[in-house]
């Protein structure tokens, strides 16, 4: 019982993070709008996984959206990105990626599908979906 609590709390916890670091950063951010964002993001669809990686040389999940988010002038942590997921490669809060509209995301998946855009609702991503915030305040 108590692990399940500590992931809950765990899952909380990051989830704040992510909407209170995300809100600061979003009160000076540049302008910039989601659409700007998700534009730029489809630019590096067939860019390959490196885990660790933070450039177009090569990106993990986060890596992505943190490079993405640079390119504006935002500067994510490494834990506040967009979408979050669970249960991916490992168990709890594992992979998140940028959302594009109309139930689309693009994402750094693995090494075989490097960067992609998929769908938010299909059969493997819907379960796994945690929540999401915004890094850039509405324009």
């Amino acid at each position: 019982m108590l692990p399940t609590v500590l992931t809950h709390v765990c899952r909380l916890a990051v989830c704040a993070l992510v909407l209170f670091s995300t809100a600061a950063v979003a009160s000076a951010a540049p302008a910039a709008s989601g659409s700007d964002v998700a534009e730029l993001a489809q630019d590096y669809v067939g860019s390959r996984y490196v885990w660790g990686g933070t450039s177009p040389a090569g990106f993990d999940c986060t890596g992505f959206v943190q490079f993405v988010y640079s390119q504006f002038g935002i500067n994510l942590p490494h834990n506040g990105d967009v979408l979050v997921f669970t249960n991916t490669y490992r168990r709890g809060l594992s992979h998140v990626g940028i959302y594009l509209g109309e139930g689309q995301f693009v994402h750094a998946v693995d090494e075989r599908h490097g960067v992609t855009v998929s769908t938010l609702w299909d059969g493997y991503w819907s379960p796994r979906f945690v929540g999401g915030s915004r890094a850039l305040a509405s324009t």
